[in-house]
């Protein structure tokens, strides 16, 4: 008899397990039914749609056995390679109306207030929704208290800057769910790791010493989420002159140019490869012991990877990064941080305020953290005046998924 709920039966041919071993239905240890169907929509941006998997855990434990399908952007397809807890990833470029308009799903959940998600949302079939969809006259309605007060933070400047809590608390407040132990689930394949030693002779470090990458952009939409150029030189410069630790230059082409000055100063002190995907970028960060980064994808990535990171945070807020117990928050001593402005003509602005010797400081500590495996998380005001901030951890420090 076929065991048509079998997560590995594709539905138009064997499954693998039949091709490799000959094994049918009756006697296949390998019967794994579905479970729970749930649909999760976010699409934009990379940042947050893999902090976003920190929902992931957290569904499995809750709900036990599920199919989850997940829709996406194309560019954020690939930070879902190696991810065992997503069972399909769709991109929005694909034609996905055959998945939405002939399923039913157990729970959808669309996070996002987003005119693209929430019109995913609205077509989309399922017994218990979370999160938001369209009204009949085209309006964002949000499903439950929890995400009508996240669409308050998203439509009003002043009332995102006042909240205090991670957007991992928020998201799993929105879906019902215990937000304990939710981790940012993001894996390295079988092939990945196996190339590591490959990958750090090809851009030319040493893995037996201590590897910094800095993470020198921050997109296109955030100009002040990016540190200024001088700091990164003179972090360099303190680095290379301080300790044993070689320096590797993150980013993509929108980095290029920048990256490439930066190098320009140190001839060939500073290592310089371009990510030119997502998983280039993903590889090259797990090469590092410690990551110093603005708000940004790469950020989250070091997370992922449970690496050590030095944060700067300016325009964006600080309080909805969780750390996991993994790096330190540097926040500038002024009264307009989390402003959530694109652009600013106040010198010197919130990013000029974080000093290489502060960064250089904190990034030493990282590193004597990451050489020692312990699991602290700091928030530190550029001013100097130190705040532990363990109140805005919600993951449970170093967990494997």
């Amino acid at each position: 008899m076929l065991k048509r709920d079998c997560r590995h039966f594709p539905g138009d041919r064997p499954c693998d397990f039949h091709k490799q071993d000959l094994v049918t239905c009756e006697n296949c240890t390998h019967y794994a039914p579905r479970g729970m169907t749930i649909l999760i929509m976010k699409i934009e941006a990379l940042g947050d749609v893999l902090r976003t998997t920190s929902v992931l855990p957290s569904l499995h434990r809750q709900y036990g056995p599920c199919h989850i399908t997940w829709i996406t952007s194309g560019t954020a397809r690939e930070l879902f390679t190696g991810n065992h807890l997503v069972d399909e990833v769709i991109s929005a470029s694909d034609d996905y109306l055959p998945t939405l308009l002939s399923r039913t799903f157990d729970v959808v959940i669309n996070p996002d207030a987003a005119s693209k998600s929430c019109e995913l949302a609205t077509i989309s079939r399922g017994y218990t929704a979370f999160g938001y969809r369209l009204g009949p006259e085209g309006t964002v309605v949000a499903l439950n208290r929890a995400a009508d007060r996240w669409l308050e933070m998203g439509g009003c400047d002043a009332v995102k800057r006042g909240n205090t809590r991670t957007y991992q608390q928020i998201l799993h407040e929105i879906c019902a769910l215990d937000a304990k132990g939710q981790h940012i689930v993001l894996n390295l394949t079988e092939e990945e790791a196996a190339s590591r030693e490959d990958l750090a002779r090809e851009i030319g470090v040493d893995l037996a010493r201590p590897v910094v990458g800095l993470n020198t952009g921050a997109g296109e939409r955030w100009r002040l989420k990016k540190w200024r150029t001088e700091g990164f030189i003179e972090l360099i410069e303190m680095i290379l002159d301080r300790s044993d630790a070689q320096v590797v230059l993150l980013g993509g082409e929108l980095e290029g140019g920048r990256n490439a000055f930066i190098k320009s100063k140190f001839d060939r002190k500073v290592r310089n490869p371009v990510s030119r995907n997502i998983r280039r970028l993903v590889r090259m960060v797990d090469l590092c012991g410690a990551v110093v980064t603005g708000d940004t994808l790469a950020l989250h990535v070091a997370l992922g990877l449970k690496k050590r990171a030095v944060a700067l945070f300016g325009p964006t807020s600080p309080a909805e990064i969780d750390m996991y117990g993994l790096g330190t928050k540097v926040v500038p001593d002024i009264d307009c941080v989390s402003c959530y402005n694109t652009d600013c003509d106040r010198e010197p602005n919130c990013m000029d305020l974080i000093s290489a010797d502060d960064v250089y400081g904190y990034l030493a500590n990282e590193m004597n953290l990451a050489a020692s495996g312990q699991s602290v998380e700091e928030t530190v005001h550029a001013s100097g005046v130190r705040s532990e901030g363990e109140e805005c951890m919600v993951g449970e420090p170093i967990a494997d998924w």
